[in-house]
């Protein structure tokens, strides 16, 4: 199991100096879709003492529970994770009693997360995907093909490695 963001490279415009300049930059890949709800019950399940039922459920109901908390205003924070917030916008107004609920409306919806759960993320270490898995053939050059190749090995000697020592310690 990977700990790590997958990362691919893609080039982009760099203005930082003045001038434009084309450089490549690590940015995230989706290898797979999000996991829902039942997956993730099913995940904290073998983690935890809890059912995957009882998981889903009291997930479904946090999702109406903070939707209803948020509907009046409440910000909602889950501590370890971070807090739900609304936005709200409306016109100008001249005068403050011109200013009604009717003409207010809530324009957003986000989510701050807690320093500790920000800093424990930023922790993962990233893990390239192969250039061939999402380059063109004809745009890669010898160095990507080594790199690749490299890669390949270095992860199948980290695959092969426990195996030995543990051949070694019998």
């Amino acid at each position: 199991m990977n700990d790590g963001s997958a990362l691919c490279s893609e080039k982009k415009a760099d203005l930082t100096s003045g001038e434009r300049k084309e450089l490549w930059y690590g940015v995230p890949k989706k290898l797979i879709d999000p996991i829902r709800n039942r997956e993730f019950a099913e995940y904290m399940e073998k983690r935890s003492g809890f059912h995957r039922g009882q998981i889903d459920g009291i997930l479904t109901e946090m999702v109406d529970a903070i939707r209803s908390l948020l509907s009046i205003g409440q910000p909602v924070t889950i501590e370890g994770l971070g807090t739900f917030h609304t936005s709200l916008t409306s016109p100008g107004f001249e005068r403050p009693e011109q200013v009604t609920p009717g003409k207010v409306s809530v324009s957003r919806v986000y989510f701050v997360a807690c320093p500790e759960f920000s800093r424990e993320v930023k922790k993962m270490k990233c893990m390239r995907i192969p250039f061939n898995l999402y380059m063109p053939e004809e745009m890669l050059t010898k160095e990507m093909k080594k790199a690749d190749r490299e890669q390949e090995r270095e992860e199948y000697e980290r695959m092969v490695a426990p195996e030995i020592d543990e051949e070694v310690q019998e």
